[in-house]
């Protein structure tokens, strides 16, 4: 865990524009040589100065100079004072999430990414933590659900994969009324589109996997807080469960930061245009963007957020079957799971991110067999749409086959 450098009576930093600070956050973090970017410390153990004085680093486990150049930067970009990073995005949930103990209640959003909900509803309830999965946009809702022991509202905005906004300074103001934490999953926005903190959540996770490292070769996350209290117990929990993000995914991250602003805007422009091009395909029933009108939260979006971001979701009309045909159908568009990538990535969610749910729980977010994930990579974006529009004729065509086969089933040859 480390905390954001305030040594310098003015930060520097803060007078660049975002997109400067993330080029140059990392840079010239090595004063003995000069060097350009973070060096990589590969080492599991430092030299004690004495006896009683580590030198700041002891074993690798606890903390890394490379690593607390990462904690530092992320800090800086989500307007925090703490930030400890972790293997992998659920690492750092875990993290969190054992913050609570037993006999305590945590109010987590309903249509949460998969992986949450199975750590909450498989593993943290049998420690006695009572967890409730709730519409956090229905504030009503959420405040008949508080209990005097809750803890916690746990929120993602946009959610994964419905991409539905919850309101975050209404949620802050209800979490503070009752003295209970909000976190926000930041994953979708990034620090490019969005301050959680600012905003007033009090803990940021983030999946560094995604868009901040950007490159489909690294896991890793991150907890980002204002309180002070919080991040020490953060950093216990990281060390004690030995769940800190190792030097060289680090170092990996640094790398992928300095690209994060101009991918992630060419990204969700590209974005933009593959939604607008799908909402006029006959065999989409829904196409779900908040850049979209005719996204219920896209004023929400706008108010809340810097952008779109570049995660859309569509419906089919065909159902599973259609979804299927698609999803294996495509040939740029890569069938797996993940997102934030420089690639496009195409899934189910039912059968892919949000498998560990429950299919009651997955009926009740309003996930459908019929719903595709897409996220937008680097590629030209009439080669996306070609690609989608290839795999959506394939649906077409398969369904032509099965009506005439049918028809031919059905054909009465005693006339």
């Amino acid at each position: 865990m480390v905390k954001k450098n305030n040594n310098h009576a003015v930060d520097p930093h803060s007078l660049w524009n975002e997109s400067t600070r993330i080029v140059q956050g990392s840079q010239h973090a090595d004063p003995i040589h000069g060097g350009m970017n973070a060096p990589l410390h590969l080492s599991t153990s430092f030299k004690w100065n004495t006896v009683n004085d580590d030198g700041g680093y002891d074993y690798s486990r606890t903390a890394n100079p490379t690593r607390s150049i990462l904690e530092e930067q992320l800090a800086q970009l989500e307007n925090g004072q703490y930030c400890s990073t972790h293997g992998s995005g659920m690492a750092a949930v875990t993290a969190v999430a054992h913050l609570f103990k037993q006999g305590e209640h945590v109010i987590i959003s309903k249509d949460c990414y998969g992986g949450v909900f199975r750590l909450f509803n498989d593993v943290i309830r049998h420690f006695g933590v009572e967890v409730s999965f709730v519409d956090l946009k229905n504030l009503d809702r959420v405040r008949d659900v508080l209990q005097p022991n809750t803890k916690c509202i746990w929120a993602e905005s946009p959610t994964n994969p419905l991409l539905r906004l919850v309101d975050i300074k209404a949620l802050s103001i209800i979490a503070n009324e009752s003295d209970a934490f909000l976190v926000l999953d930041n994953t979708f926005c990034s620090p490019i589109l969005q301050k959680p903190l600012d905003l007033g959540a009090h803990i940021v996770v983030h999946s560094l996997s995604k868009y901040i490292n950007g490159h489909c070769d690294v896991l890793g996350g991150a907890v980002i807080t204002n309180d002070k209290d919080v991040a020490n117990r953060i950093h216990f929990l990281t060390n004690a469960m030995g769940i800190g993000s190792p030097a060289f995914d680090s170092w990996l991250i640094l790398r992928g930061i300095k690209t994060l602003n101009i991918r992630y805007r060419h990204q969700e422009k590209t974005a933009m245009f593959v939604a607008k091009t799908l909402a006029k395909h006959p065999l989409i029933s829904r196409v779900i963007y908040p850049g979209l009108k005719s996204h219920p939260d896209h004023d929400l979006a706008k108010r809340q957020q810097n952008g779109f971001g570049s995660v859309i979701c569509i419906e089919l009309s065909g159902g599973l079957d259609a979804a299927k045909i698609l999803a294996e159908g495509t040939k740029l568009c890569t069938l797996a799971v993940s997102l934030g990538g420089v690639s496009t990535l195409i899934e189910v969610p039912a059968f892919h991110s949000h498998a560990s749910m429950t299919k009651a729980a997955r009926v009740e977010a309003g996930i459908s067999n019929g719903l595709i994930r897409l996220s937008i990579g680097l590629e030209e974006p009439e080669d996306i749409v070609n690609d989608l529009v290839q795999g959506l004729e394939l649906i077409r065509n398969i369904t032509d086959k099965q009506k005439i086969m049918r028809s031919v089933k059905n054909y009465d040859y005693s006339i």
